[in-house]
C-alpha cells in the first residue's frame, strides 16, 4: 500500500490525469460490455426459439404437401402427383430429423415428436398399399383409404400438440428473460449511478490534492511580496509539477532570505574595508618613505661587482687560484640573485648555481661536507621558480651537517617519474625532533632562513603552490639524527 502511495506522489499531473481518466473509461466500458453481452445472449436465445417455430412450421408444410399429393393421386391418377407424393418423403424426414435434433427439450415433445415419427411411417406404408392396390370398387382399398385419413388426423392433433407446447415453452423462457433483462437493466443502471458517485468522490479528492498546495503557495507568496522572508517551509508529498513548484518556491524563499542577510553583511564588511584602507593608505605612505631611505643606503650593484673583479685579478696576479675560484663562484651567485628575483629560471641554471654555492661550502668545511649530484639529462626543458633547491640545500648545510663534528653528506637527485618531475634533497646531518617536524608540515610557523637569500622551507612551498596551482607535491621526512629528506613532484611542463 505504502508502495503504491509511493507510486502515485511521484507520478505527473498528467499521468494522474490519464491514469484516472483511464479507470473512469474503463469501469465505464465493462459496464456497457456487461450489457452488450447479455443483450447478445438474449437475442440468440428469442433467435434459437423463432427457429425452433419455424422448423415445426416447415414440418407442418411438409406434411401437408404429401398428404395433398397423395390424395390427388388418389382422385386424378397423375403420374406427377405420384412423383410429388414420393419425392415429398424424404424432405418430410429431413424436417423432421431437424426438429427432433433442436426442438427436443422436454419429455412432452419428445412424446409428440415420436408419435409424429410412428403415425408417419404408418402413414406411408399404408399409402404405398393404397397406391399399389388402387381399386375403388374394392373394399379393403377403400378401408385403407379411411385408415389413411385417420392418421392424418392423428398427425394433425400431434403436431397441434406439439405446437401448443412450444408455445408454452415460449412464453415460459420470455417470462425468465424478461425477469433477467430488468436485473441487467437495475445493475446497468445502479452502475451508472454508482460510478458517477465514485467518480465525483475522486475528482473532488484529485482537485483537491493540487488547489490546496497552489491556494497555500498563492498565500505565501502575498507575504514574501510583502518582505516577510522568515517563513516556514511548506512541505507536500507529491513529486509532480506541484511539489516542484512548491520545493523551487521553498528554496527561492530560502535564497532571498540569505541574500539579504548576505547584503547586511555586505555593507558590515564594507564599512570595514574603508577603515582598513584608510590605515593601509597611512602605512603605504610610511613604507614609501622607509624604502627611499632604504635605497639611499645601498651599495651600487655595479660597484660591488666591479670590486670583486678587482679582487679577482689581483688573487690571480698573486697567484691564488682557489681564491679566484671562490670570488667568481660569489660573483654568480650574486648576480644569478640580483638579475633573476622573482623569476622562473630551467632546472640546469638552478643546479648551476647551486653548484656554485657547493662549491663555496667545500671549501668552508673541508673534508666534513660531501656533496652528491645526480642528474636525468632533463633539466634543461623543466622551468621551476628561482632558489627552489639552493634554500633546501643551504638548509641541509646550516642545520643538519654543521652542529654535527664529524659533518655529512648532502645528496641533490633529479628524474622523471611518468608526466613529472622529481627532485629529493637528501643529507645524513642531525635531523629534527616529531614537534618540529610536525610544525613545519601542519602548522608552518617554523621559519629557517638562510643568510644569502633570506627564503625558507615555508617560502619554497608557498611559491611551488603558487606556481603549480597546487598540483605541486612538497614533502618532509626526517627523523633526530637519522638526517632529513626532502621530496619536490612538479608536473613536467616548460609553461609556468
Amino acid at each position: 500500500m505504502r508502495s503504491l502511495k509511493n507510486f502515485w506522489y511521484e507520478l505527473s499531473i498528467k499521468r494522474k490525469l490519464m491514469i484516472f481518466f483511464s479507470i473512469i473509461i474503463l469501469l465505464i466500458s465493462l459496464l456497457n460490455l456487461y450489457t452488450l453481452v447479455n443483450a447478445f445472449r438474449y437475442l440468440k436465445i428469442y433467435e434459437l426459439d423463432l427457429i425452433k417455430n419455424t422448423l415445426i412450421h416447415d414440418l407442418n408444410n411438409a406434411l401437408t404437401e404429401n398428404n395433398n399429393a397423395l390424395e390427388n393421386y388418389l382422385l386424378y391418377s397423375s403420374e406427377s402427383y405420384h412423383d410429388v407424393f414420393q419425392n415429398s418423403i424424404p424432405a418430410v424426414w429431413e424436417k423432421w430429423d431437424k426438429v427432433w435434433k433442436i426442438c427436443n427439450t422436454s419429455n412432452d415433445i419428445y412424446f409428440q415428436l415420436s408419435a409424429i415419427r410412428y403415425a408417419f411411417i404408418a402413414y406411408v406404408n399404408s399409402a404405398t398399399k393404397a397406391i399399389q392396390h388402387k381399386d375403388y370398387n374394392d373394399k379393403d382399398f377403400v378401408d385403407t383409404i379411411f385408415y389413411i385419413r385417420r392418421i392424418r388426423s392423428y398427425i394433425d392433433s400431434y403436431l397441434k400438440n406439439l405446437v401448443q407446447l412450444r408455445l408454452e415453452e415460449g412464453s415460459k423462457l420470455h417470462s425468465v428473460q424478461i425477469s433477467k433483462v430488468k436485473v441487467v437493466r437495475i445493475v446497468s443502471f445502479a452502475g451508472t449511478i454508482l460510478f458517477g458517485i465514485v467518480s465525483l468522490f475522486f475528482l473532488n479528492l484529485f482537485a483537491n490534492s493540487l488547489s490546496r498546495p497552489i491556494r497555500r503557495l498563492a498565500s505565501m507568496s502575498l507575504k514574501v511580496a510583502g518582505g516577510e522572508l522568515n517563513i516556514p517551509a511548506y512541505k507536500v508529498s507529491s513529486r509532480d509539477e506541484v511539489g516542484i513548484l512548491t520545493d523551487s518556491f521553498n528554496t527561492m524563499t530560502s535564497n532571498l532570505e540569505k541574500m539579504v542577510n548576505r547584503l547586511k553583511d555586505k555593507v558590515v564588511i564594507e564599512r570595514k574595508l574603508r577603515e582598513d584602507e584608510l590605515k593601509i593608505a597611512q602605512m603605504s605612505h610610511s613604507l614609501k618613505e622607509a624604502q627611499f631611505l632604504s635605497l639611499q643606503s645601498q651599495i651600487s650593484p655595479h660597484f660591488l661587482f666591479n670590486t670583486l673583479n678587482t679582487i679577482s685579478r689581483t688573487s690571480l696576479f698573486e697567484k691564488a687560484p682557489k681564491t679566484v675560484d671562490l670570488i667568481e663562484a660569489l660573483s654568480s651567485i650574486l648576480r644569478y640573485t640580483l638579475n633573476k628575483q622573482n623569476k622562473f629560471v630551467t632546472l640546469e641554471e638552478e643546479i648551476s648555481i647551486l653548484v656554485r654555492y657547493m662549491q663555496i661550502q667545500k671549501t668552508r668545511y673541508g673534508d666534513r661536507l660531501s656533496f652528491i649530484l645526480n642528474r636525468c639529462g632533463c633539466e634543461d626543458s623543466v622551468e621551476i621558480p628561482i632558489f627552489t633547491i639552493q634554500p633546501l640545500v643551504e638548509n641541509a648545510v646550516k642545520y643538519g651537517i654543521e652542529p654535527r663534528e664529524e659533518g655529512g653528506v648532502i645528496s641533490v637527485s633529479v628524474g622523471r617519474e611518468g608526466d613529472s618531475v622529481v627532485i629529493e634533497v637528501k643529507d645524513t646531518g642531525a635531523g629534527m625532533s616529531a614537534e618540529i617536524l610536525d610544525k613545519l608540515k601542519y602548522k608552518g610557523d617554523v621559519e629557517t632562513t638562510s643568510s644569502s637569500s633570506g627564503i625558507g622551507l615555508k617560502n619554497v612551498q608557498h611559491r611551488l603552490s603558487i606556481a603549480y596551482q597546487g598540483e605541486a607535491y612538497f614533502n618532509i621526512k626526517s627523523r633526530l639524527g637519522g638526517g632529513t629528506t626532502i621530496s619536490i613532484k612538479i608536473p613536467w611542463r616548460n609553461d609556468v
